[in-house]
C-alpha cells in the first residue's frame, strides 16, 4: 500500500488560513520600523508619539513634514473624546439613586490599572525603568 490514498489529501488539515482581520494587519504593519528625521523607529512608537503630540498641543508633525499640521478645535475635541474613551477604563459598577420627580444621582466606580504616576507606565512594561535589584 502506498503512502497516499487516491483522492485523499496528503495534508488532511490543510494549510491554515492567513488572517485578514484589519487589527492583525495593522499590528503587523506597526511592528515594522519606519524612517524618521531622528532615525528609524517602530511604527507603534511613531503612532504613540503622533497621538501624544496631537492631544497635548493640538498639532501633529508628520514624518517628512517640516511644519506641524494644526488640528481644528472640533476635531481636537473629538480626538480627546476618542482617547479618553479608548484609554480610560470603563466603569465596573454604576449606581443609580432617586425616584420620579426627585434628583438622580449616578455614581461610577472604576478599577484602574496599576501604573507609575511619575512615568505613566505599567510596572513590568518594556519601557518602564526597572529598579536596581
Amino acid at each position: 500500500m502506498g503512502k497516499f490514498q487516491p483522492g485523499q489529501s496528503g495534508n488532511p488539515s490543510g494549510r491554515p488560513p492567513k488572517s485578514k482581520a484589519l487589527s492583525d494587519l495593522l499590528i503587523k504593519a506597526l511592528n515594522r520600523t519606519v524612517p524618521t528625521a531622528k532615525g528609524r523607529i517602530s511604527g507603534k512608537r511613531l503612532l504613540a508619539s503622533l497621538v501624544s503630540e496631537g492631544l497635548t498641543t493640538g498639532k501633529v508633525t508628520f514624518p517628512g513634514e517640516e511644519k506641524p499640521s494644526t488640528i481644528g478645535v472640533k476635531d481636537w475635541i473629538e480626538f480627546v473624546k476618542w482617547a479618553y474613551g479608548y484609554l480610560e477604563p470603563a466603569p465596573t459598577k454604576v449606581y443609580h439613586a432617586g425616584h420620579d420627580g426627585e434628583g438622580l444621582t449616578i455614581a461610577l466606580e472604576y478599577v484602574t490599572k496599576n501604573y507609575d504616576t511619575d512615568t505613566g507606565l505599567s510596572p513590568g512594561s518594556a519601557d518602564h525603568p526597572q529598579e536596581p535589584g
